[in-house]
C-alpha cells in the first residue's frame, strides 16, 4: 500500500484542520486562549514537510552536492519542531479544570499531527538519499537524523532555543549544547530524551519505510 503525493497532503491537511476544530471548540466553551501557540507550533511542523515535499519535487539540486547539503542543513534544523508537538502535552498541568475532558485529545491530536509530519519528511529524505546513494547509506544517516532530532527536541523544550538561533547565537548554543550533553546536572536529562525520542523515532521509521515504500 502507497499513499500517492495527493493522498498524503490531503490526509495532513484534514487532520490539521481537525486539530484547528478541535481548538476552536475549546475557545468557545472555555473562552480561554491559552493553547492558541499550538498553532504556532504546527506551522513550525509543516515547515520540514513543506521543505521535504518540495526537494521530492525539485530535481536539479539533488545532482548539485554543495546546495543539496545547505538545503538538507536547514531542514534538518526545522524537523524537530515536527515531533516537537507530542511534549505539549506537558502543558495539561496548566489546565482548566472544568475543560480538562476536552483538552487531552486536543494536545493528542495535536502532537500526532506534528509526529506525521516529521515522519513522513524524514520518509522522504530517505527515499531522496537512497537515490543518490544507496539505501543502507540513506538508513544509516536518516539513523542519525533521529538522534539529532531527539537532541533538538531537548534543546527546544527544556532549553528554550528556536532554530534560528544557530545563526543569531550560534556560540550560546554550541556551549549550551555541550554543556547538556556532559554536565551532571543535565546530562541524564539530556541524553533521556534524545535517545528517548530518537529511538522512538526509529522503530516507527523502521515499521512504516516498508509499508508505505
Amino acid at each position: 500500500m502507497q499513499l500517492s503525493t495527493l493522498q498524503l497532503h490531503r490526509f495532513l491537511c484534514l487532520l490539521s484542520l481537525f486539530s484547528m476544530a478541535l481548538l476552536l471548540m475549546r475557545i468557545a466553551i472555555s473562552g480561554s486562549l491559552i493553547y492558541v501557540f499550538l498553532v504556532w507550533n504546527l506551522f513550525l511542523a509543516v515547515v520540514p514537510y513543506g521543505m521535504s515535499s518540495w526537494l521530492q519535487q525539485t530535481h536539479w539540486i539533488r545532482t548539485q552536492r554543495f546546495p543539496l547539503a545547505i538545503f538538507l542543513g536547514i531542514w534538518l534544523l526545522f524537523l524537530p519542531n515536527a515531533p516537537y508537538l507530542i511534549t505539549d502535552i506537558m502543558h495539561l498541568y496548566s489546565s482548566d479544570a472544568p475543560i480538562l475532558w476536552l483538552d487531552p485529545l486536543l494536545l493528542f491530536v495535536f502532537g500526532l499531527n506534528g509526529l506525521l509530519f516529521g515522519i513522513f519528511s524524514m520518509l522522504h529524505i530517505f527515499q531522496i538519499l537512497s537515490e543518490i546513494w544507496s539505501e543502507t547509506t540513506a538508513k544509516r544517516m536518516l539513523f542519525c537524523i533521529v538522534f539529532l532530532c531527539g537532541f533538538g527536541i531537548y534543546l527546544g523544550r527544556f532549553q528554550r532555543w528556536n532554530s534560528w538561533e544557530i545563526f543569531s547565537n550560534p556560540l550560546l548554543l554550541l556551549y549550551d549544547s555541550v554543556r547538556s550533553l556532559l554536565h551532571p546536572k543535565y546530562y541524564i536529562k539530556t541524553w533521556g530524551i534524545t535517545l528517548g525520542f530518537g529511538g522512538f523515532l526509529w522503530v516507527i521509521l523502521l515499521g512504516l519505510q516498508p509499508i508505505l515504500s
